[in-house]
């Protein structure tokens, strides 16, 4: 098998930190040098398929890595370019700046503004928010954090969900916010494959933005003046709001690549985290609360704004 193909094999069996991960690091390295990929694209490949372990693999520890390999088969060192450096600074300051240009700050207000009428119960919500946001073929994840992905129970198409909640079925508390392949793709830790995680994305639609350090008044007021291209805004029926960004209003993202690049990278590195959003949140098979759930609280998860077109809400 050519250098190329192994190293692409590999990729797809990466080893979980703590469980030979540094003895795959090196393997992956060398196979990339020696079939001639760009460094940089050793560096990039291996960093996105690593999963979580005991203990966090820094970029030197690759770098190394790539740069031993280089000199062992005479191709001179590695220079990582630099990670973007943020586009805005004093992040805080410019969140507050835009959180001052809001004249709203209640939900009834919101509902207002919504830019499609809400003029229903919460427990009707699933039946109104998934065909704004979706396809009627599109495949769906809804069920409980740690539930596996199963065909045709907690995955089914859009259509199917519809029908559900419309003969008043109920699913599970949350929803991957893009939809689905179908097939099977490996787990991040490489324990066996998945049907619910980032590798089974099949379009990258939306991305999530949280905060988890602002007021639930706040929140209102950032994305009441926040330019940004919204189709939804979930109350979670605790402290924050969930909203979904459309993707495509902001870069052509058609893989997990061009995702890591436009809105890992771009937006959330360097827009949305000097803000102080949620990090966490910047992977496209995320978890969003699924409006229409009742929690235990009390307290309905529900749409608090949506609209037809991912936009600014006063636009």
């Amino acid at each position: 098998m050519a250098a190329i193909d192994r190293y692409n094999e590999n990729l797809t069996n990466p080893q979980a930190p703590g469980n030979g991960c540094h003895s795959w690091i090196m393997s992956t390295a060398n196979l990339g040098v020696i079939g001639s990929v760009d460094p940089q694209q050793i560096q990039t490949d291996i960093r996105r398929v690593i999963p979580t372990g005991t203990r966090a693999i820094r970029d030197k520890e690759i770098n190394d890595a790539i740069n031993k390999a280089m000199m062992d088969h005479s191709k001179g060192t590695f220079t990582p370019r630099p990670r973007p450096k943020p586009i805005i600074n004093n992040g805080k300051d410019t969140r507050q700046q835009i959180i001052n240009q809001s004249q709203t700050s209640d939900e009834a207000d919101l509902y207002e503004l919504s830019h499609i009428r809400l003029d229903y119960e919460p427990k009707d919500d699933a039946i109104h928010f998934l065909p704004v946001l979706f396809e009627p073929g599109d495949l769906l994840f809804i069920g409980d954090r740690l539930e596996a992905g199963i065909m045709g129970e907690n995955i089914r198409v859009c259509s199917d969900w519809i029908n559900f909640f419309k003969a008043g079925g109920t699913a599970g508390p949350f929803i991957i916010i893009n939809s689905l392949s179908g097939q099977p793709a490996q787990k991040k830790d490489g324990t066996g494959d998945t049907y619910r995680g980032d590798g089974n994305v099949k379009t990258f639609k939306y991305c999530l933005v949280e905060f988890d350090d602002l007021s639930r008044e706040d929140q209102i007021r950032f994305w009441t003046a926040a330019k940004l291209p919204i189709k939804a805004l979930v109350d979670t029926g605790g402290k924050s709001i969930h909203a979904w960004i459309e993707v495509s209003k902001l870069a052509m993202v058609n893989s997990l690549d061009d995702w890591n690049v436009h809105i890992k990278r771009r937006l959330y590195e360097q827009i949305l985290r000097p803000l102080g959003v949620d990090a966490a949140c910047s992977n496209p098979a995320r978890l969003s609360r699924m409006p229409g759930w009742l929690r235990d609280t009390g307290n309905y998860q529900r749409i608090l704004w949506l609209s037809h077109e991912g936009e600014s809400i006063n636009v």
